[in-house]
């Protein structure tokens, strides 16, 4: 009887150690997600702001093994004599089977109109 009470024990021991395992692994898996998203995220964001006009920055791309990455840009404001434009940028990032990600930032231009 004190065998079988002891395998008892160890037997459910043995399950909750094996559950904390796949708990641990699934959050480095869902960790690693989002620090790739993060990467390839801010690659795009900074890509828009070295261009010299991000107005046609736009643009979709796969990056990595299951990254979809789509960058918007929209003008939000414009001066009235059209030499200064603010820009929003928005990156968004999904990957299977359902993780999602979106950064935006701003982009302001000064230039001449000709």
């Amino acid at each position: 009887m004190e065998v079988m009470v002891a395998l008892a024990i160890m037997s459910i021991s043995l399950v909750a150690i094996f559950q904390l395992y796949s708990i641990a692994l699934r959050s480095i898996k869902k960790a690693d997600d989002y620090t790739n998203a993060v990467l390839y995220a801010r690659s795009m964001m900074d890509e828009a702001y070295a261009l010299a006009d991000p107005a046609e920055a736009a643009t979709s791309k796969e990056m990595g093994e299951a990254y979809k990455v789509i960058r918007e840009v929209v003008l939000q404001t414009s001066s009235e004599d059209g030499k200064t434009k603010l820009y929003q940028i928005t990156v968004t990032v999904t990957w299977p089977p359902s993780g999602s990600l979106k950064i935006k930032g701003l982009r302001s231009m000064y230039g001449t109109q000709e």
